[in-house]
């Protein structure tokens, strides 16, 4: 069976696989050692597709993981430190690989200090009432934002890739609703990401007023400003092959699981940090008058 196949049935506590190359069978063993099963190997068919969220994990970017050490050192206990060539996403099994991904969590924003606000109004045009004693006059009520921010602390893995990602924006009274906005980042030290939100919309109102007269609208815009910084975790996942020179514990190839191995996700994530000043405008309250 095709590698992924196979790590797509086997148990959590399964940690690393061996390749039998003259039995071309794989063989997996729990993390205490003890042999788990041994299942015919296949090559994989093509590339598994990418998530929007995730990139290749290169051999440079796993050594970059806080929890490197751990691996490496399984490697050594498990099949010793002899000459051996690190590898990720081998062509024969690209359809299991080694990612970083920017992980599901909304990625949420924090404010620094109070809003600075200014209000103003707004008027529309002004209509003439006719023999019906009414008009409607339409005005704008909702939330908008626009903003760039930049990256000021770029992850040490998957540099330069261009992933999605989720911001979410708190609410903040008079200020902001809490929304989720959908958007991409690059990580690079400056590079920029744009956070745009609109639900403002457009509302009717009837004045009734005796006929000659002009009715008009006034509505209240709030503009504000922020201080805005997000952390984005970069998690590491999938396996991370160890190709011996000599023959070790029967083998000369074993893949190591990442996530088994660092089961704690600090010890496989690396952040990245953006700043920013949100602007925001809120629409809110509105008044007719008739003269």
């Amino acid at each position: 069976m095709p590698f992924h196949a196979l790590t797509e049935i086997l148990p959590r506590d399964v940690s690393h696989i061996g390749l039998d190359e003259a039995r071309r069978e794989f063989v997996a063993y729990k993390r205490d050692g003890t042999l788990y099963g041994r299942y015919p190997a296949t090559a994989s068919t093509g590339l598994t597709k990418r998530a929007s969220q995730c990139g290749d994990l290169s051999v440079d970017d796993a050594k970059k993981l806080p929890g490197w050490d751990a691996i490496e050192q399984y490697a050594n206990d498990n099949w010793g430190d002899g000459s051996r060539k690190l590898e990720t996403n081998p062509e024969d099994y690209l359809s299991q690989p080694a990612q970083f991904c920017v992980t599901d969590e909304v990625v949420e924003l924090s404010f620094e200090g109070d809003p600075v606000c200014q209000t103003h109004t707004t008027s529309t045009e002004g209509k003439l009432v006719g023999t019906e004693g009414q008009v409607s006059i339409a005005v704008a009520q909702g939330f908008n934002t626009d903003t760039s921010y930049t990256v000021s602390q770029a992850s040490t893995i998957g540099v330069s890739s261009t992933l999605g990602v989720q911001i979410g924006i708190p609410e903040v009274a008079d200020v902001t609703e809490s929304v989720t906005v959908s958007t991409e980042v690059t990580n690079e030290l400056s590079s920029t990401l744009d956070v745009s939100y609109n639900d403002v919309s457009t509302v009717t109102i009837t004045m009734t007023a005796p006929e000659g007269q002009t009715c008009t609208a006034e509505a209240t815009v709030k503009t504000c400003n922020m201080q805005a910084t997000g952390n984005i975790r970069y998690l590491a996942t999938g396996w991370v092959w160890f190709n011996y020179d000599d023959k070790t514990e029967g083998h000369y190839k074993w893949a190591a699981h990442i996530d088994s191995i660092l089961t704690k996700q600090d010890d496989r994530s690396t952040w990245a940090e953006f700043k920013g000043s949100m602007s925001s405008d809120t629409h809110a309250a509105y008044e007719g008058t008739c003269a």
